[in-house]
């Protein structure tokens, strides 16, 4: 079993710790893991608010401490984007309850005892914040991208203006200058009309008034005429006329050519210039859309197949940009396009598009051919050593593959697709690295089909192991490494029990899943052993397989036969598993411990109060919940609420892990906070083969 999608962050605010903690175990068993915090006050609701971001809020209606018109004041206060649902326990005024609750600011209004409406409710303003962050996300690429087209505008060395009923609004000092005056504003919110030769107005209204009537995308025409300069004199202009936008208003451009007639190489140039990516030399953006455009429509009238690779590197703001700056980053991507055209047929096409994205189209459609290409692409990126500004930089990244054919709609349904591919890449992994390639299909979302897969699965162990290492910070010379599990589809590419373990609950196979995964670890251990006598397995566990009386008996059996030492097995189980099934995990974990074998607990940290469960069990090792590690990183969780956690998890004498360590960035924190081990991508993704050359991390 692997790790478990990062938690959303969830305040909640009524009378009642025992329905607070309610509410966290039904989110948990519904496969939506949260961080939640409770507050009862308008002081703690300020308090918390103003420590950290939240992504959720669920308040009682009937809630005394504070009052619901309170909860969304507070909230607005504050300017958070922090969708709010009320739960209400009237049954005779439900119908006012909703419509005073919405009126007050409420996302929504739920029964009290209504868990399915109110899941529902969760996952939907939950995408609606994530769509609202994407939005002002691109909002601000966008104002920054007219900011730049701005500074491109004013600099450019052709004139340029925009006509809007008659006004010019807008025009570049290049323009002013060919149409014979001193700077742009002389002539900017100037009727047009005031500046052209009587004999020619009639013309140019004609022609701006017919143009701006051909309502066509992309459609051009020229048109010349006399403007009376700053000097009263004539001088004859030819311009090409352009539908467009200016301030999100449609107008028409005047476009002036600086002329290059008769400097053939220099013409040349400039036409490079406008389709060549200057940092990378590949094809740009506006290339490609073109050709990608060109080959969808060939796909559909010759009934031929293309391909697209869309290759995003993971990560490159944090451990690129951030490390080395964009000048050093220019040289990353560079090196990146050099891997392209060294492993891309002659024929294909090259480009980037994107910032940190490039794309390759080619005519192969051989789908083993075209993954092992992805493959390929990818250990050459992941293995190799950036040296740049006398840093050494390791990246990954995540390749989806659409086929090109009859059902494809147009270029952006085309893009889409592979970024659908690259996130559900970067889901299997449960972090922003994908570090591997897939092809798009349709998604199937039948339940009936899932279930087919996994009892397929089940009967023809179709499923496979694979390792990542934890580095111990402290000089432990103990190899360890945590089991993960994946499950392989029919077309034996790898499912990561994100998708597939709450059905596998839900059928109660879960039990013999994490038998057959103890048993392929025993396995490699017994041929592990005569590498290194350090090394150590982490199992997760399912909180049925807790709950299973028959497990350790079966588990001394398999430890004899294969003459493994107990020890170097450690189980583990969500926090969340363990507090729901307290007797029996106390139990297991008792017996567990008779016979050698340690155990942890993972996802520490999302409980009301994490550390009163440490009252009732005794465990050796606790991995950390990787919300807290993500919130480092990008900079929205608190140092000190992770390091308090560490320190009394380190007061009480467990060993912590911190978990999806991406970069180098907090190693020097997480070393201050004395945690023990980290885990991570930056490290090493899960891989087949336990490999990792740990003496090189040993720090003594």
């Amino acid at each position: 079993m692997n790790s478990a999608i990062v938690p959303f962050r969830l305040l909640i605010i009524n009378d009642s710790q025992l329905e607070a903690q309610r509410l966290i175990s039904m989110f948990q068993n519904a496969g939506k893991p949260c961080r939640a915090q409770y507050v009862n006050s308008e002081a703690a609701l300020n308090k918390v608010i103003e420590e950290q971001s939240w992504d959720l809020a669920i308040a009682l209606n009937e809630c005394t401490g504070i009052r619901p018109v309170d909860v969304i004041r507070t909230i607005r206060k504050h300017n958070h984007d922090l969708p709010t649902i009320l739960l209400t326990d009237s049954d005779t005024e439900a119908d006012r309850s909703i419509m005073n609750g919405m009126k007050l600011g409420a996302c929504d209004v739920v029964k009290l005892d209504d868990d399915q409406h109110l899941l529902l409710v969760v996952s939907r303003e939950l995408e609606n914040r994530q769509q609202r962050k994407i939005t002002r996300a691109s909002e601000r690429k966008v104002k920054e991208l007219e900011r730049c087209n701005r500074q491109l505008l004013n600099s450019s060395k052709d004139g340029i203006a925009f006509i809007q009923d008659g006004m010019i609004i807008y025009a570049n000092d290049s323009f002013a200058e060919m149409a014979g005056y001193s700077t742009r504003s002389d002539i900017e919110y100037l009727p047009i009309m005031d500046m052209i030769d009587s004999k020619d107005q009639q013309r140019v209204k004609s022609g701006l008034k017919g143009f701006s009537l051909q309502n066509k995308d992309e459609k051009t025409n020229r048109l010349n005429f006399h403007v009376i300069t700053e000097n009263d004199d004539l001088k004859k202009i030819d311009c090409e006329l352009q539908l467009a936008q200016f301030e999100d208003e449609p107008c028409i451009q005047l476009l002036l050519h600086t002329n290059f007639s008769g400097n053939e190489v220099l013409e040349a140039e400039i036409e490079n210039i406008k389709t060549t990516d200057n940092i990378t030399g590949l094809n740009n953006k506006t290339l490609f859309n073109d050709k990608l455009s060109l080959l969808i429509s060939n796909a559909a009238k010759n009934e031929v197949s293309h391909s697209f690779f869309y290759i995003d590197i993971d990560q490159f703001e944090v451990n690129v940009e951030s490390l080395v700056g964009i000048d050093g980053a220019d040289d990353v991507l560079a090196a990146v396009a050099g891997f392209l055209r060294a492993h891309s047929r002659t024929d294909d096409f090259l480009a980037r598009i994107g910032d940190h994205s490039f794309a390759i189209l080619t005519d192969e459609n051989h789908l083993e051919k075209l993954l092992n290409t992805g493959n390929i692409l990818c250990d050459l990126i992941r293995d190799h050593f950036f040296e740049v500004n006398n840093k050494t930089l390791r990246i990954t990244c995540s390749i989806g593959i659409v086929i090109i054919n009859e059902t494809s709609i147009d270029a952006q349904s085309v893009i889409n697709q592979a970024n659908q591919v690259i996130e559900s890449l970067r889901k299997k992994n449960n972090s922003a690295i994908g570090d591997g390639v897939n092809v798009y299909q349709t998604i199937e979302n039948d339940q009936t089909v899932l279930v087919s897969a996994l009892q397929k699965a089940i009967k023809n162990n179709d499923f496979k192991l694979l390792f990542q290492p934890i580095i111990s910070l402290r000089g432990d010379e103990t190899e360890r490494y945590e089991v993960l599990l994946r499950m392989l589809d029919e077309y034996g590419e790898e499912v990561s029990p994100t998708h597939f373990w709450h059905t596998a609950e839900s059928m109660r196979t879960t039990t013999k899943i994490d038998r057959w995964v103890i048993l392929e670890s025993i396995k490699h251990l017994s041929g592990h052993s005569k590498k290194s006598s350090h090394v150590q397995l982490i199992v997760n566990l399912s909180h049925q397989t807790l709950c299973d009386e028959s497990l350790l008996p079966w588990l001394k059996v398999a430890f004899k036969a294969a003459k493994v030492d107990p020890s170097t097995l450690t189980f583990q189980a969500k926090e969340s598993d363990v507090a729901q099934h307290l007797t029996a995990a106390k139990k297991f974990i008792d017996k567990a411990s008779s016979i050698g074998v340690d155990f942890s607990i993972n996802q520490f940290g999302c409980a009301l109060e994490p550390l009163s469960l440490l009252g009732h069990i005794d465990v050796k090792h606790i991995k950390i919940d990787g919300s807290f590690t993500v919130g480092l990183q990008d900079n929205t969780e608190s140092t000190e609420v992770m390091s308090a956690l560490l320190k009394s998890l380190h007061e009480r004498g467990k060993i912590t892990t911190i978990p999806l360590v991406e970069n180098a960035s907090i190693l020097s924190k997480l070393w201050k906070m004395g945690a023990h081990c980290i885990q991570g991508h930056y490290l090493q993704p899960p891989s087949m083969a336990m490999d990792y050359e740990f003496s090189v991390e040993s720090t003594g």
